[in-house]
């Protein structure tokens, strides 16, 4: 990572098969079920693929982007890349990554890299604001494959 590039990373170890994982993560109308943090998603999980979405940053008014996806790798990445105003200005690539520790347990990695003018301004503020939220949506996708 250039050192124009700064990231929020968040994990978290789910008891699923990663099947089961992935399949939950491309359920793009299924997320107002289980996901608090991105209420709503639609468009094209395939590379190149548009998305739009509604999230929820904790203490925060929905937020709505849209992206490309430029990862999609079977039962391991899913990412797109978005932008404020301007790439130039502020261009976060949102990922999603799954490692099989065994059959049915699962690292889920999700982080959102960031680059752009704007972030040396901001950088100190996107671990809690944006942390948070995926922190939130971790333990509901976990809850969400456990239970299920």
């Amino acid at each position: 990572m250039s050192k124009k590039t700064s990231q929020v990373y968040t994990e978290i170890i789910i008891n699923a098969p990663k099947e089961k994982v992935w399949n939950a993560l491309l359920d793009f109308q299924n997320y107002s079920n289980w996901n608090s943090f991105i209420t709503k998603i639609k468009g094209n999980s395939d590379l190149g693929g548009k998305v739009e979405a509604v999230l929820f940053l904790p203490a925060s008014l929905p937020m709505q982007f849209e992206g490309v996806i430029c990862r999609n790798i079977t039962n391991k990445t899913l990412a797109w890349n978005g932008y404020l105003v301007a790439r130039w200005l502020f261009e976060p690539t949102h990922i999603f990554e799954i490692e099989e520790k065994s059959e049915n347990e699962i690292l889920f990695i999700h982080r959102e890299e960031y680059k752009g003018f704007i972030i040396p301004f901001i950088k100190f503020m996107l671990p809690t604001l944006v942390g948070k939220g995926f922190k939130v949506m971790n333990q509901d996708l976990k809850k969400f494959v456990e239970e299920k």
